[in-house]
């Protein structure tokens, strides 16, 4: 694992914490832990790409609401599921009936809150392909994140969804901060990033008090977490990605580990 790292404020002097943190789990990780009171900023790894795994969802809700607001879709546009749509990973529309009526928005809510890889599908298609999502990730400045598959419909030689944790920082910062878009779509989104049903990682350690919007991720080897945590005192963006894991039920415990390490450090500064 590189030892990028770059620390100010809060974190600075505690890079050695954070990678001995990491070391039980292995692999490649890249961290951006992110005070959005100007407290403190830790990044490992932050231009690094990695395999996006189900972490494309955010920027996929993402150009959904812009497009919306734009005036191009509707967020009570009707979908029909077909059986041709139904994709295999998380979700639960592949064992619904075909014919099945829902709304974008309904499609949003599945592909967010658990994750849903047919819902995902519907979600770009709906909104004008592949092409859309790419185009609004460039618009705010991103370069290295990209949509190339349809989920679960990988090619065969790459290349394969990808993010990095400085841009996906980024995106859940515009959220947090009401910037990145139309403040109402950002609270929007961050109520329907609130509701994620998979709580095993980030949220697994912290206070049962503070409120976590994240969005989960997982692939052979790969397990990943990225939101934003709010409670007394503290109000930051945590992304967490890896790859080449030897074991991913560690990586899970590691990532709650490392959200409450930077949560402990921010409420102890508040504290004093």
């Amino acid at each position: 694992m590189s030892d990028c790292i770059k620390t100010h404020g809060l974190f600075r002097g505690k890079e050695r914490e954070l990678l001995d943190l990491l070391r039980p789990a292995g692999g490649e990780w890249g961290i951006v832990i992110d005070d959005l009171e100007g407290k403190g900023f830790l990044e490992l790894n932050g231009n690094k790409k990695f395999l996006a795994a189900s972490v494309i969802k955010l920027p996929i809700m993402m150009a959904a609401f812009n497009q919306v607001r734009l005036g191009r879709s509707r967020l009570d546009d009707t979908i029909v599921l077909k059986k041709e749509d139904k994709v295999g990973g998380s979700g639960v529309l592949l064992e619904f009936h075909n014919g099945l009526s829902l709304t974008l928005l309904d499609a949003i809510h599945l592909m967010i809150v658990v994750s849903d890889n047919t819902a995902t599908n519907l979600v770009i298609d709906a909104i004008g392909g592949i092409d859309v999502v790419n185009h609004y990730m460039a618009q705010r400045g991103l370069k290295d994140s990209r949509l190339e598959n349809y989920l679960m419909k990988p090619k065969p030689q790459g290349p394969r969804n990808s993010v990095t944790p400085s841009e996906v920082a980024y995106l859940l910062r515009g959220i947090a901060t009401r910037s990145i878009d139309n403040p109402g779509d950002c609270d929007t989104m961050y109520e329907i990033l609130k509701r994620q049903q998979y709580n095993e990682k980030i949220p697994w350690d912290l206070p049962p008090e503070v409120e976590c919007a994240h969005k989960t991720g997982e692939l052979k080897g790969v397990t990943h977490d990225v939101g934003i945590v709010r409670g007394s005192g503290v109000n930051f963006v945590i992304v967490c990605l890896s790859q080449n894991l030897p074991s991913t039920r560690e990586g899970d415990r590691t990532i709650g580990h490392i959200a409450k390490w930077a949560y402990d450090i921010l409420v102890r500064n508040q504290q004093a």
